[in-house]
């Protein structure tokens, strides 16, 4: 089977959307939930962490925050970034987190900018064709 074929098989299967949130003072955490429904995996494929042209020159710590299920109260947020306009503006990822997941501003007051893609897959699609195995 030629490649064509086996990408134009697994487009059908996948939807990759643009995601951003802003996180500042008066909005310090984002929980990121999915916007389909239905039979379908999503992850959240966070690119990049940035701080916004207004921001001061002062610490920005953006973390993970832990799901609130019994079995994660013992566990603690976890940093992504540590930015500072004139040290470290920016950060550049290629992380992968399954939803939902809340992002927060510990320190500083932003803005900081994550940004990213939603990636879906739909659950029982279409196994590729591929070589046959002897029986």
């Amino acid at each position: 089977m030629n490649r064509s074929a086996i990408s134009s098989t697994s487009e059908k299967e996948t939807l990759s959307l643009l995601w951003g949130c802003e996180l500042n003072q008066e909005r310090p955490t984002w929980t990121f939930k999915p916007q389909k429904v239905g039979k379908q995996d999503c992850a959240l494929l966070l690119s990049t962490i940035s701080l916004g042209e207004k921001a001061k020159e002062e610490v920005n710590v953006v973390e993970i925050l832990p799901s609130a299920s019994q079995e994660d109260k013992k566990r603690r947020p976890l940093t992504l970034a540590s930015l500072r306009a004139s040290v470290l503006p920016m950060v550049v990822l290629g992380l992968e987190f399954s939803p939902p997941v809340t992002f927060q501003l510990r320190a500083g007051s932003g803005p900081v900018f994550l940004c990213g893609q939603e990636h879906y897959r739909k659950k029982g699609g279409k196994k590729r064709r591929g070589s046959k195995t002897p029986s």
